[in-house]
Parts: structure tokens; sequence; C-alpha cells
């Protein structure tokens, strides 16, 4: 069994030759553009919370920097979820699953190139714990920089951002929330966004809106260097439903 999903026509695209999945099976992971990784300088993770396959996943491929930038999640955050599983004794397996995920965290981000920011991203504020996307660009002198961008709907205050660094952006792979209401924005930054969409993923952890069976969160692959096949291909061989317990997705184009 699955479900039907259909997309407005302004997300029509042919898809990338090269496309591999980046990340673990299911939810984590997403399909790119091989020569993307190759021609990246910088990798910048933008929302990672307790999963960071995809980063790890690219730098075994491509030997760069990452940046991950996550305000939710630290060391102290991850031990303190430890203790207090120990006390969970009729639930054993969370101790051992928050055990390992602190060592995780502690042998990934204690790697010489890679970096945790304690922030998160998108409102321009005062509180020290926020930044813009702005400012970490403004930050680099890296002009071929990957972004993975999954951040719980801030995605939208800084569509601008992506659209203004386009030349220094070797590939995104960007996460949409909420996109019955946000389906104007969307069709907006795609028109201006010059970097080529190769793919299109519905996630189903989130809904189908009814009206018109559109799915409420997407996953988007854009590629500023790849060749495109002659097809699209939806779902792709390597696309995998987010939530392993439920259907899949399967899309279609309005023509």
């Amino acid at each position: 069994m699955f479900m039907q999903g259909r997309l407005p026509g302004f997300l029509s695209f042919k898809s990338a030759i090269d496309l591999v999945r980046i990340g673990r099976d299911h939810d984590g992971g997403y399909l790119i553009s091989q020569i993307d990784i190759d021609n990246s300088d910088l990798l910048i993770g933008l929302g990672i919370n307790d999963d960071w396959s995809f980063e790890e996943h690219f730098v075994a491929k491509k030997d760069v920097e990452v940046f991950a930038y996550d305000g939710s999640i630290s060391q102290k955050h991850f031990f303190n979820q430890f203790i207090k599983s120990l006390t969970r004794i009729d639930n054993p397996k969370l101790a051992l699953h928050s055990f390992f995920t602190l060592l995780r965290y502690r042998k990934f981000f204690s790697k010489k190139k890679v970096c945790h920011i304690e922030k998160y991203i998108g409102l321009n504020s005062n509180n020290q714990d926020y930044c813009t996307l702005s400012y970490i660009l403004d930050s680099t002198k890296h002009e071929n920089i990957f972004l993975k961008i999954d951040v719980e709907g801030s995605e939208y205050r800084f569509l601008d951002t992506l659209i203004f660094n386009q030349s220094r952006i070797s590939g995104v792979v960007l996460e949409l929330h909420d996109c019955d209401i946000h389906l104007e924005t969307i069709k907006t930054f795609i028109k201006d966004f010059e970097l080529k969409l190769v793919h299109i993923h519905a996630n189903n952890y989130s809904p189908v809106r009814l009206d018109d069976q559109l799915p409420l969160v997407l996953e988007l692959t854009f590629s500023k260097y790849c060749k495109l096949a002659d097809e699209t291909y939806l779902p792709h061989r390597f696309d995998m439903p987010n939530n392993r317990n439920e259907s899949e997705i399967y899309l279609a184009i309005e023509d």
C-alpha cells in the first residue's frame, strides 16, 4: 500500500543522473548529486538533533570541513539524557540508546574538521542562542558550500539569503515544512534560485492535504554541477519512507 501525493506544476524537474543516498536509511537520509559532493569544500548542516548520519556519510565521501548548527543539543544535553534514562528500569534499551548517542556525538564532533555550533538558525535577534544564515556565510570564504537544511519551519526566514549567495553554493538539500501555507513563497524561491531542482521526496511523518493531495513536508534537492537525466524518477530507487512503519507517499506532478 502507498499514499498518493500531488505536486503543483512549478515543482516539475528532471532527475540528476548521479543521485546517491547520503545519511542513514529512512529518516535522516537524503538523495544528492555525487558531483556536488566532489566539488564541495565545506558542508554546513542546519539542524541535526540526534542524527548526524548525513554529515558523517558526506565527509566519508569528501574530506571537507563541517559546521553543524543546532541550539537544541550539546554534549551536556546527551549526557543528561543518558542519566535520566538510567531511572527507566522498565526500558533498559533507552539507556543503551542514550549512551551510544552520547558516544557517537563525542566521536564525530571531536574530529579536527568538524564543529558543532550551539545556535538556532534563521532569526535575527539579540539572543545569543540565535544567528542568521547571512552571518554564517559571511564568516567563511569557501566558494563551494553544500547545505543541508532541516530547521522545522525556520527555513522560510532565509530563503532570500540562499538566493543572494547562490553563486557560492554547490548543492542544497532543503526540507520544507507546512507547504500548504507557504506555496507562493516556495514558488517564488524556485523561480529565483538558479541551482537545478533535481529531486523531491515527501516526508511521510507529515500528512497529505485531502483537498489536492499536497504533502505538507517536502525534501528538495538542488544541484549546481550535475547532469540531468531525460526523465523524472519518482520515486527514485534510493528513496525510502521516512517513517518505516507507514506507507511511502508516491508523487505525481501536475502538468
